[in-house]
């Protein structure tokens, strides 16, 4: 590995490391216990936010060492990734989540999960790991492999260290919510254990997320600097 690329590699161990060390069953009892649960939050969050922009300012300085030549399928891939990415975020963020540090409250209703939860207990993880696969696939070089296969890692680890916490928690609530949901998106509904429905997800939902998604695509080469997909390259503001 070029020694131009350690900067990123060693944000991204930080960034995805830290993580798993600070919410680790060993360590995160004794930070609660020491910070109280607001303190270790705060600690928790800045950490995450100070590694995440040392790794993107790393990304933004790598050098590009191809791995793979980008062909057109990878962006239409892409494309349909990241629609998927943008409705499991924006439904997962506007709907009560069971899984989430204060979610007690949703775990003890008759249905633990709600709406989007319904297609996976983790809907912005997986958003998330779409979002870093999708690009990952697309740009196919050394540092975006680093960057995205980073985030892409945390995000399912995450998930399922979060599904190993709650299942030794235990209780009745997460008995209801993994018999009525699963970790991977619409096992629950094809093992006859759910039914998704899309008036519960909300149509509004599903619409802002589409908003969302095409104004990505419209200012993404803006952003960026690259666009979206060759097609879009004169959709740029």
């Amino acid at each position: 590995m070029s020694e131009t690329f350690i900067p990123l590699f060693a944000a991204t161990v930080l960034f995805v490391g830290g993580h798993f060390l600070l919410s680790s069953r060993p360590l995160r009892p004794a930070l609660v216990a020491r910070l109280g649960q607001w303190g270790f939050t705060a600690f928790y969050s800045a950490v995450s936010l100070g590694a995440f922009i040392w790794m993107c300012v790393a990304y933004a300085r790598a050098p590009i060492l191809e791995l793979w030549p980008g062909e057109e399928y990878t962006w239409w891939v892409a494309a349909v990734a990241v629609l998927a990415a943008s409705i499991l975020l924006v439904c997962g963020y506007l709907t009560a989540n069971p899984t989430a540090l204060f979610g007690g409250r949703v775990l003890a209703r008759d249905d633990p999960a709600p709406g989007i939860f319904k297609v996976t207990r983790h809907p912005v993880l997986w958003a998330v790991a779409l979002w870093s696969g999708a690009h990952l696939i697309a740009n196919g070089d050394a540092s975006s492999l680093i960057f995205f296969g980073g985030l892409l890692a945390l995000s399912l680890g995450g998930a399922a260290h979060i599904d190993a916490r709650k299942a030794a928690e235990g209780g009745e609530g997460w008995r209801k919510l993994a018999a009525a949901t699963s970790f991977v998106p619409f096992a629950a509904a094809l093992q006859g254990r759910t039914r998704i429905d899309m008036a519960e997800i909300g149509w509004l939902r599903i619409a802002l997320a589409i908003a969302l998604y095409l104004a990505v695509m419209h200012v993404h080469e803006r952003l960026v600097g690259i666009p979206i997909a060759p097609w879009t390259a004169s959709w740029a503001l």
